[in-house]
């Protein structure tokens, strides 16, 4: 299921020059924006197995530099900009223990520029050309480190200035850094649906993920409510799956100090389904099944909310294959909570850093929601968000759109399309509801 990513690098990087004198530090322009490393570089190359390798170099969490002293691999600098124009860089550089010197070499656009650094400091990189507004990618590599395999000097910031920068620009600045596991995970993007007026208690969406929007570590959500979500899942160390999970109504990352009487009841689980507590992000009950679902096939999913009349709502999560069988993930009581099914959302979110240099994208279509008379309506009106690594403009790689008949969303990959937040967006409906056999599903 996953595809093989290649890392070829441009042939300006394949060796970075040894010959060249040692740089002179100096002092960058008063007026130059400050570009941390923490948040806007990101590993684009490297030797052996691309996913063991990248986190040894920038710290997945913490966004901090690792280990680097491998001239295949190579560092990337990504910021965007509503300009063109000239882009002018500069860097400082720390002196790690035992080292003597590194080569740098800065290619952006297919311009190389070479740096020799003998000593810490600011040093300039010179002129780059910003033809188009958009992402900027500035690709970076090491050699010469003495004694041998010792670190490269290590890279803290960037500073940029020349007419490429007028406008807005997008990029984790200084007094973000801290939240830089968030915003190198990039934007988040969902889509809220229009639900019909009165008590609604089924929703069903279905899910078509592309060749090109595969990749390892995304989240494909397609039937959100106000207390969890169900979707299918890439992982960069296992099988794709089959996620459907209830929050507790206490707030808490932590399940275990979730009180006895807070906590999400498992009634029952499909077939081949873990049933368990999480945590980390919000805490509560969630279960998930492998499945080795695949691009260019249409999946559904169904969730039934529904009262129980005592206090407690009752959630319960239905997988259909490309094949029209219905799987059960599993039914949830969630305590304190008497709701029919409300906040209808999908979602499609990156959540591995390391991948977010790669962009994902789904179509959503046939949406429809069954009331509690049993009545179905068609969901055809949807508007455009993101979290808040997108609205605060920490990344620009987020994409929403109608091709007719699906919703579409797109993210990450530092691409240059930009849905504003709040767009609506409409699609073809008039289609027939869904031939479903509700007794079936409760015998599963």
């Amino acid at each position: 299921m996953h595809r093989l990513f290649k890392f070829l690098l441009p042939a300006a990087l394949v060796a970075a020059s040894c010959g060249n004198p040692p740089a002179t530090p100096f002092e960058p322009a008063p007026d130059a924006r400050v570009i941390p490393f923490r948040g806007n570089v990101f590993v684009t190359a490297a030797n052996g197995s691309f996913y063991e390798e990248a986190p040894k170099v920038i710290d997945t969490y913490e966004s901090t530099l690792k280990s680097w002293n491998d001239p295949a691999t190579v560092l990337s600098l990504f910021l965007r900009t509503e300009g063109k124009g000239i882009l002018h860089l500069a860097f400082r550089a720390a002196q790690p223990s035992g080292t003597q010197s590194t080569d740098f070499t800065f290619t952006c656009n297919g311009k190389v520029h070479r740096v020799k650094v003998t000593e810490p400091g600011n040093f300039d990189i010179g002129d780059f050309e910003v033809k188009e507004p958009g992402y900027v990618r500035v690709d970076i590599q090491g050699s010469g480190a003495k004694p041998e395999r010792a670190q490269f000097f290590r890279i803290s910031r960037f500073y940029a200035s020349g007419t490429a920068l007028a406008g807005e620009l997008n990029y984790t600045p200084e007094d973000k850094v801290g939240d830089s596991y968030w915003y190198r995970r990039g934007p988040s993007v969902h889509l809220f649906y229009d639900f019909p007026a009165g008590d609604a208690e089924w929703f069903y969406n279905e899910a078509t993920v592309p060749e090109e929007g595969v990749v390892p570590a995304t989240y494909y959500m397609l039937t959100g409510f106000s207390e969890g979500y169900m979707g299918i899942q890439t992982h960069t160390d296992g099988p794709n799956t089959v996620l459907f999970s209830v929050w507790s109504p206490y707030q808490t990352d932590n399940p275990g100090a979730i009180p006895e009487d807070m906590r999400i009841r498992t009634l029952r689980k499909g077939t081949g389904v873990t049933a368990q507590d999480f945590g980390g992000e919000g805490s509560g009950g969630q279960s998930f099944m492998d499945y080795d679902w695949k691009p260019g096939r249409t999946y559904g999913t169904l969730v039934h909310v529904h009262p129980d009349g005592h206090g407690n709502t009752d959630y319960t999560g239905y997988f259909r294959d490309e094949t029209g069988e219905w799987h059960l993930l599993a039914s949830f009581r969630r305590p304190k909570t008497d709701t029919w099914y409300k906040g209808a959302y999908s979602f499609l979110e990156c959540f591995d850093p390391n991948t977010s240099i790669y962009s994902r994208s789904v179509r959503f279509g046939n949406q429809w929601v069954r009331m509690k008379d049993g009545t179905w309506k068609e969901v055809t009106e949807a508007r455009f968000s993101c979290d808040n690594t997108g609205r605060t403009g920490m990344r620009g790689d987020l994409y929403g759109a109608s091709d007719g008949a699906c919703f579409l969303l797109k993210n990450c990959g530092f691409f240059n399309e930009k849905t504003a937040y709040g767009t609506r967006f409409t699609r073809t409906g008039g289609g027939p509801a869904p031939e479903i056999d509700f007794e079936s599903l409760e015998n599963l």
